[in-house]
């Protein structure tokens, strides 16, 4: 009605940039704003909860600015809860990306899987559902080794 963003489909990045970021604006949004309230809410938590341990009056108390008390000692501690919700989120975006990518004519992954739903193309479906689980074994593997890198208390033998 606005005129602001063009009608749904899809250009091609390298042909046409503007139009495409353009395009990807409602389906990024549509996977993102859950993602994004549900992360906020499991940070908030993890930060009121490291906030009153006795190691961050301690940081208070030498005299720091509450800023760095909180980006230095609170979130670095925090995350390890945030990261786990993190990881746990990448692996629920494949599964967001088959619909989007339906609703909003993506072509991409999710439509492969449901096109060749529709069509009783079992090799595909198989590929495509070996491709997602490989996506997020990688994804679980990051986030693992982020915990070591996080926390140093977390070694691997």
């Amino acid at each position: 009605m606005f005129g602001w963003l063009p009608p749904l489909g899809y250009a091609e990045l390298w042909n046409d940039p503007g139009t495409n970021l353009k395009q990807m604006a409602f389906p990024a949004l549509a996977l993102a704003l859950y993602d994004m309230a549900f992360i906020a809410r499991v940070t908030r938590s993890s930060m009121m909860e490291i906030l009153r341990e006795d190691y961050m009056r301690t940081a208070r108390s030498k005299g720091l600015s509450e800023k760095t008390v909180v980006i230095r000692h609170g979130l670095k501690n925090a995350s390890l809860p945030i990261l786990t919700m993190t990881g746990w989120q990448f692996g629920r975006l494949f599964e967001g990306a088959v619909i989007i990518e339906t609703i909003f004519l993506i072509p991409g992954m999710g439509r492969i899987l449901i096109e060749a739903v529709f069509q009783f193309d079992f090799p595909m479906i198989q590929a495509v559902i070996v491709i997602i689980g490989v996506g997020i074994l990688t994804i679980n593997l990051c986030v693992d080794l982020l915990y070591g890198w996080l926390d140093p208390r977390i070694r691997y033998n």
